[in-house]
């Protein structure tokens, strides 16, 4: 198979019967603006430079439209919170992705709420994990959002010490399954940035 080891420029001719490189794992060590298609997922991901994005349409979701939230909290404690968003069509939550911009670990909930002042369903039995190192929370046990309900983003604990693992599991680095956050309310200096990516229900 040739491999080429500088830029291949085809003079805006068109690139036929292309397919993205097929992985069950991310690529390791991307730069800008790579692609690849994640057959476990069977949707397509970019590098923007920091993340992994879902692009273009998931065929899983039989070709939905691929919609994204984003918010932030800084120096988050457990008295932190913040609306994602006002929900204008039913949609499914597929994954969350989170980051925390220093070594602490941040622990949170983003929960369903048919009034924004009145707490509602998680979207995940257990506060998920923002990392340093960014992690994807997979496991989303209510992923059905209804039109004109509100997605609001509470910090569990803002200690940034590790949580504890529930008796039984293991507590698990790239999610929350497996641990709860610790008790101790202290305010983390950074930013928490979470990103829910939903396809069309």
């Amino acid at each position: 198979m040739p491999s080429f080891k500088s830029n291949l420029d085809i003079q805006q001719n068109q690139l036929l019967n292309a397919v993205l490189h097929i992985l069950r794992d991310l690529p390791p060590n991307p730069v800008e603006g790579q692609l690849y298609y994640n057959a476990g997922k069977q949707c397509a991901y970019l590098w923007n430079g920091s993340y992994w994005i879902p692009w273009g349409s998931s065929s899983g979701g039989g070709g939905s439209e691929v919609k994204q939230f984003i918010t932030t909290i800084l120096n988050p404690s457990s008295r932190s919170g913040a609306i994602i968003i006002r929900l204008y069509e039913d949609l499914l939550a597929v994954r969350v992705d989170a980051h925390f911009s220093t070594v602490n670990n941040v622990y949170f909930n983003v929960d369903l709420r048919a009034n924004v002042n009145i707490p509602g369903t998680n979207l995940t039995l257990r506060p998920m994990m923002a990392t340093n190192d960014s992690n994807e929370y997979t496991v989303i046990d209510h992923p059905t959002l209804k039109t004109n309900w509100w997605l609001y983003l509470t910090v569990a604990s803002g200690s940034g010490e590790a949580g504890t693992p529930i008796e039984g599991e293991v507590p698990n680095p790239t999610g929350g399954i497996g641990s709860e956050p610790p008790a101790v309310d202290g305010e983390v200096l950074g930013v928490l940035t979470v990103i829910l990516t939903c396809t069309n229900a």
